[in-house]
């Protein structure tokens, strides 16, 4: 097994690199000699003399605001507008004073993509339910959408099981939904619910949090 400790990036003029990454990217040095070793606490690099165009990709959060930010600086320079990949977005920005260029991308989420993700199924489900279960998902935050997805598919699939059906009703979808939900995103499920068409008091009592000072 094989771990990486930093990367060469090659330069004509690696001082300038070197003050540019700290300056501007972050970047904080670890080490000056035999060759200036920098990290951003994700990536280390090593600075070396070449005539290589040095090329370093860098994954924003807003791609967007970041590039505006960058592109303030006198000597960085827009090479391409924001390219929409499937999922992600990317553009080219140039540094002339040290000739680098900068690839950033910006990772896209299941919903900046408008993407209903497909459900870890192993039984057959109502037709039409999958879809509303997807959509009633974008409900909870995309941090614990995962887990809650495939715990959700569990519950409901081992509901329909003990019944001893051979297909996953919507009765069987609903109460894992409650199962799996926090109670504090009720309300939040609730809405979702009914945003699909389904008869959501059935499952969850609208008094408990309506009547909540």
């Amino acid at each position: 097994m094989f771990y990486t400790t930093a990367c060469y990036l090659y330069s004509p003029s690696p001082e300038k690199t070197r003050d540019f990454l700290l300056e501007v990217l972050g970047f904080e040095l670890v080490e000056e000699n035999p060759v200036p070793l920098l990290s951003n606490g994700s990536l280390c690099l090593r600075l070396a003399r070449g005539d290589m165009p040095a090329v370093l990709e860098l994954q924003c959060s807003n791609l967007e605001q970041d590039a505006g930010q960058l592109l303030q600086h006198p000597n960085i320079e827009k090479r391409t507008e924001i390219v929409h990949m499937h999922d992600y977005l990317e553009q080219h920005l140039y540094c002339s004073d040290i000739g680098m260029t900068l690839i950033l991308n910006q990772p896209l989420s299941e919903d900046d993509r408008d993407e209903l993700v497909a459900l870890p199924t192993t039984l057959p489900w109502q037709e039409g339910l999958i879809e509303k279960a997807q959509y009633i998902l974008r409900a909870t935050p995309l941090a614990f959408r995962e887990k809650a997805r495939e715990n959700m598919v569990q519950q409901a699939e081992y509901k329909a099981v003990e019944e001893g059906g051979l297909e996953v009703l919507e009765p069987h979808v609903m109460q894992a939904f409650v199962q799996v939900t926090p109670p504090f995103q009720h309300q939040t499920l609730y809405e979702a619910m009914k945003a699909q068409g389904i008869d959501a008091d059935q499952y969850l009592d609208e008094k408990v949090w309506s009547e909540t000072p």
